[in-house]
């Protein structure tokens, strides 16, 4: 987080995924954040919260639901998800990066649940500026621009081409 950002507090804190913990946030963090009320008052390890994402995840049936499930973690806790992810990177990065993300795009109309990064549809063409003013963070440093075959049949079909995609 740079200087000129603020951090968001009570009800806003556990709505932003990029700094939302749930309940591993101290009691300390809670009176500070203002969160005390928000959460259930238990304070749980990030350690134990990883333990039960991966039972969780363990008992699902397919590769995709388990991708779906880690997509909706990391749009609720990202914190959380690069726990889960960097517990065990030979198991889940083939569930949030190859094979399993190509079936993904392949799906992407009827798994979408909300947009996390930036489309740039054909129909822009010559508004790129315009249209990436439109992104909410004003300090990006990373880009990820992808153009494969099933991103670029999944974007065709969409009628957009997805080119910032954080995974």
């Amino acid at each position: 987080m740079t200087a000129h950002q603020h951090r968001p507090t009570g009800y806003e804190l556990l709505r932003d995924s990029r700094f939302n913990k749930g309940t591993a946030f101290t009691e300390g963090e809670r009176h500070a954040y203002g969160l005390e009320g928000l959460l259930p008052p238990a304070v749980t390890t990030l350690e134990l919260q990883v333990a039960r994402r991966h039972d969780e995840i363990a008992r699902l049936d397919n590769d995709l639901q388990k991708y779906l499930v880690l997509s909706d973690l990391q749009a609720r806790n990202e914190t959380l998800f690069y726990a889960v992810l960097m517990s065990d990177p030979a198991t889940y990065m083939p569930l949030v990066y190859t094979p399993t993300v190509g079936e993904a795009c392949q799906k992407f109309g009827h798994i979408f649940r909300q947009p996390r990064g930036i489309y740039l549809p054909i129909s822009a063409r010559g508004r790129l500026k315009e249209l990436l003013s439109n992104w909410p963070e004003k300090d990006v440093r990373f880009i990820v621009v992808t153009g494969t075959p099933v991103v670029a049949s999944s974007a065709m079909a969409n009628r957009s081409r997805a080119v910032c995609r954080e995974v």
